[in-house]
């Protein structure tokens, strides 16, 4: 048997009439063909029959004879003569569509030559269409799954170079795919972690999931993903052909858990602040109560003798001391809810510092006095004028000289100055040479209801409201408050007033 040539499209040459003596030898032919052709191995394949040299079909498999009325409607029988009309048969590619059986079928005709013949073979087209559907429908399916899930689907080689990235890396860190493409994957990822480390220095060949890592964003910032993937394998062989994964952007996620977190903390400072707090007044207010109640029963049952004894005046004096610290504690308390809820008012005014420096002064030098401490008021004559709520301003350095005395100890100084800043804004300025406050502990001590030392036996009383209620007050006015402070060495406050609060 000569070797099968190469397959070429129909029609075949046309060729001289066979004799009719001829037909018992063509059939043996046939069968001689057949049997060269491949035998029993074509009766149940593909729809195919032979011409001898006479075009004579000498052999037709069971498949030929179904497609044979729907080849000789079309005026495709593979015999040369007029039959085949200019159109008629197939294609310039070998296909060509019949109606089989009330159905339209696809067929590629391929020829063979043999020793003396030809081989006509009809490869039916269908399975092939529907194979190539099947793969179009998959691939748009892949197509959609790619853009329309939160996380960017990528592939890499078995050097972890990226082979594939999904059009969705575009919404996330702002690269076209082909930008990706033949780059590094750890190129990519920046700081690569130990597991995946592993991964890429050939150790481990494991599946891995919800891996953090940071890349940047193409226009700058700084990205999370959780990376997953899966090792790929050759299906012949096992190779190791690279890896197949997801990376979901969790930063906004990332984001909120921290907030819930600082959330979370300062839900529990604040309910740790007021429990301590609730502490602290309940020492602050038992005190003066007692007092109160301790010398009315003595002036009432009149102990003492009857009311007239200069003892009584005393009481009474103590009575009223006890009775305004707590009027004083109540309006703190009073004015921080305003503040927080937004239901302060400024009652503004114009006025002079100086003032209000003296007025103040006056007021705290006696304290000082008492604990034995040297109190000064820097005033200057050339002080602009202020437009602000009076009484507010006052208060603020009220509190803020009662703390300088509260933590500056026997033969400390305390002094309190204002000027115009180099901005044009307007600055009250507290300074003393008590103990100070460490750099860690100032925002607890702008805190409502903190100190700086909470414990009930602390060495100085108060309730923390001082500080917080001062700084509201400031910025009701649109200033600041800020603290200078180092441990021993003292504390400045500048309560600042801003340039619109100024009169020329």
């Amino acid at each position: 048997m000569t070797a099968p040539s190469k397959l070429r499209p129909f029609p075949l040459p046309r060729r001289a009439p066979a004799a009719r003596g001829s037909t018992q030898a063509g059939a043996r032919r046939g069968q001689d063909l057949r049997a060269e052709l491949g035998g029993a191995l074509i009766e149940d394949g593909p729809p195919t029959c032979i011409v001898d040299r006479d075009n004579t079909i000498v052999y037709a498999n069971p498949a030929f004879e179904r497609i044979k009325r729907g080849l000789a409607a079309a005026g495709a029988l593979p015999l040369g003569g007029p039959a085949l009309e200019p159109g008629a048969g197939p294609s310039n590619d070998g296909r060509l569509t019949l109606e089989v059986a009330g159905q339209r079928e696809a067929y590629q005709r391929e020829t063979k030559e043999l020793h003396d013949a030809t081989a006509v073979i009809y490869r039916p087209l269908a399975g092939d269409a529907k194979a190539q559907e099947a793969l179009t429908e998959a691939k748009t399916r892949l197509e959609d799954i790619t853009r329309l899930v939160s996380d960017w689907v990528w592939e890499t080689d078995r050097r972890f170079v990226f082979s594939f990235v999904s059009s969705r890396v575009s919404d996330v860190l702002g690269y076209l795919p082909r930008e990706l493409e033949g780059r590094p994957l750890e190129s990519l990822v920046g700081d690569v972690p130990p597991s995946l480390r592993r991964i890429l220095d050939g150790g481990e060949r494991t599946p891995f999931r919800d891996l953090e890592v940071g890349i940047e964003h193409k226009r700058g910032g700084r990205h999370t993903f959780r990376l997953s993937a899966l090792p790929i394998y050759d299906n012949q062989d096992g190779a190791f052909l690279g890896l197949r994964g997801t990376a979901q952007d969790v930063t906004g996620l990332r984001a909120r858990e921290e907030a819930l977190i600082k959330a979370k903390e300062a839900a529990e400072l604040a309910n740790r602040a007021k429990t301590e707090f609730l502490a602290n007044m309940s020492h602050e207010l038992r005190t003066p109560l007692n007092a109160i109640i301790g010398f009315s029963e003595i002036m009432e049952q009149q102990i003492l003798g009857p009311l007239g004894n200069e003892q009584y005046l005393n009481y009474a004096a103590d009575i009223h001391t006890s009775a305004e610290h707590l009027l004083r504690l109540i309006n703190d308390i009073l004015d921080i809810a305003k503040i927080e809820a937004g239901g302060h008012r400024l009652i503004e005014e114009e006025f002079h510092p100086q003032s209000v420096m003296e007025s103040v002064g006056r007021l705290i030098a006696e304290r000082c006095y008492r604990a034995g401490q040297r109190f000064t008021v820097a005033t200057a004559q050339d002080l602009p004028g202020l437009f602000a709520d009076q009484r507010k301003i006052k208060q603020v350095l009220l509190n803020l000289l009662s703390n300088a005395s509260k933590f500056t100890a026997e033969g400390g100084t305390i002094e309190l100055s204002a000027g115009l800043e180099a901005d044009g804004t307007f600055a009250f300025v507290v300074t003393d040479s008590g103990i100070g406050i460490a750099p860690e502990e100032m925002d607890k001590a702008f805190a409502p209801f903190e100190q700086v030392d909470s414990r009930l036996s602390r060495q100085y009383e108060g309730t923390g409201l001082g500080l917080p209620l001062s700084l509201g007050l400031m910025k009701l006015h649109g200033g600041t408050l800020r603290l200078d402070s180092t441990p021993g060495n003292g504390t400045t406050a500048r309560a600042v007033l801003p340039a619109r609060r100024v009169l020329s």
